[in-house]
C-alpha cells in the first residue's frame, strides 16, 4: 500500500513478494508515478487525520468524507490512469526474478490464472524484455535512469547487439538527469534511429557523418564536441572532432540549416506526431534557425548550449533587428 508501505504476502509465495516488494515498492520508490501515488495518499492521509482524530467514526463516515475530498478525487483519477503500468511492471518484476531464483513452473501457473487481456499486456512486456533487456525494460516503465558509463554500456550491448562491435562511435550527450531522455549519438552503418519518450538514439551512417561536418550540422557537432565516450574508436573521435573545428563557413552550411529549420518547422504542426515529437520537433527548428543567423553572421557556434545563449544574445542586436524580417 503507497500510502504506508506495507503489504500482505502468504507464508508460501515468493512471487507475492516479488510483486509487492520488487515491483510496487520499487515502481513508488524509482519512478515519478509512482512517487507522486505516494504523496497523494500522505497528504490523503494527514487530511482524514485531522477530520477524524479523537473522534469515533464508521467506515461510511470515511467513504463519505472522501467522496467530497479533492485530494481523493485526484488520486483515484490517477490511480485509474495509471493502474495498468502498476500492475505491469509488478507482474514483469515477477517474471524476471522468477527465472533469477528458479520459480519459472511457478510463475507458469500464475501466468496461467492471468485473464486473456492481462497476458496479451505482459507478454509485451516480456517480448520487449527479451529484444532490448532488462535495463530498457525499467527505462521504458519510467524508472529512474543512472546515466552512468557502466550503465549505458550495458544498455547499448542490449540494445545494439552484434551491431555494436562494428559500431565505430557511441557518446552520450544530453543532461544525464535520472528523469530525462537518454541521448546517444552513434556513427555506424547497421543502427538506425530510435525516437521514443525515454530514449534518444541519433544515428549516423560514416557517409551521414563526413556530409554534417560539412554543412556543420548542430546535430552532429554537438554531440561530437561535448559528449562522453560510451564504446568505440577514441581515435576517430578524435579526427572528426578536429574536422568540425576546422570546417570553413560556406553558404552551403547556410543553406542547409535554413531549410532543416524549415522542415522541422512543419513538423512540430504535425499533430499525428503527438505533443512530445512536435516539441522536439519546434526545438530542433529553433536550433537550426539560430545556427543559420550564427552562420551568416560570421559565428560558428559548435554546441547546443552555445547556440541557446547566443540567440539570446543575438535577438537584442541590432543585426538581428535588421535580419528579422527577412526570416520568416
Amino acid at each position: 500500500m503507497p500510502r504506508n508501505q506495507t503489504a500482505v504476502i502468504q507464508q508460501e509465495n515468493p512471487l507475492g513478494l516479488f510483486h509487492e516488494y520488487f515491483g510496487h515498492g520499487l515502481y513508488c520508490e524509482q519512478s515519478l508515478t509512482g512517487r507522486k501515488l505516494v504523496e497523494l495518499e500522505k497528504i490523503l492521509l494527514k487530511e482524514e487525520k485531522q477530520k477524524f482524530q479523537k473522534k469515533k467514526f464508521s467506515l461510511r463516515d470515511i467513504q463519505k468524507f472522501r467522496s467530497e475530498n479533492k485530494t481523493f478525487q485526484e488520486l483515484d483519477e490517477f490511480k485509474k490512469q495509471n493502474l495498468a503500468q502498476y500492475e505491469i511492471f509488478a507482474i514483469w518484476a515477477e517474471y524476471l526474478l522468477s527465472a533469477e531464483n528458479g520459480l519459472r513452473n511457478e510463475f507458469g501457473e500464475r501466468y496461467d490464472s492471468l485473464s486473456k487481456e492481462n497476458r496479451k499486456i505482459i507478454d509485451g512486456a516480456i517480448n520487449f524484455s527479451e529484444q532490448y533487456g532488462d535495463l530498457a525494460t525499467f527505462y521504458a516503465m519510467g524508472l529512474k535512469k543512472i546515466q552512468n558509463k557502466k550503465r549505458l554500456l550495458k544498455l547499448s550491448q542490449d540494445i545494439f547487439r552484434k551491431s555494436l562491435d562494428r559500431t565505430p562511435l557511441v557518446l552520450h550527450f544530453g543532461s544525464g538527469k535520472p528523469f530525462s531522455d537518454i541521448d546517444l549519438f552513434v556513427v555506424s552503418n547497421d543502427i538506425k534511429p530510435i525516437y521514443d519518450y525515454w530514449i534518444d538514439v541519433r544515428a549516423y551512417s560514416l557517409e551521414e557523418i563526413e556530409k554534417g561536418i560539412g554543412v556543420l550540422n548542430p546535430m552532429i557537432t554537438d554531440p561530437i564536441i561535448v559528449g562522453n565516450l560510451i564504446e568505440g574508436n577514441k581515435g576517430y573521435w578524435k579526427e572528426i572532432k578536429q574536422k568540425i573545428i576546422d570546417e570553413p563557413i560556406t553558404e552551403e552550411a547556410i543553406r542547409f540549416n535554413l531549410n532543416e529549420y524549415e522542415i522541422e518547422k512543419n513538423r512540430s504542426k504535425d499533430k499525428s506526431l503527438g505533443s512530445y515529437l512536435q516539441n522536439k520537433n519546434l526545438r530542433s527548428a529553433k536550433t537550426f534557425l539560430t545556427n543559420a543567423l550564427a552562420l551568416r553572421n560570421g559565428d560558428k557556434i559548435l554546441t547546443f548550449n552555445g547556440l541557446v545563449d547566443y540567440s539570446h544574445a543575438f535577438s537584442q542586436s541590432e543585426k538581428f533587428i535588421e535580419l528579422k524580417g527577412g526570416i520568416e
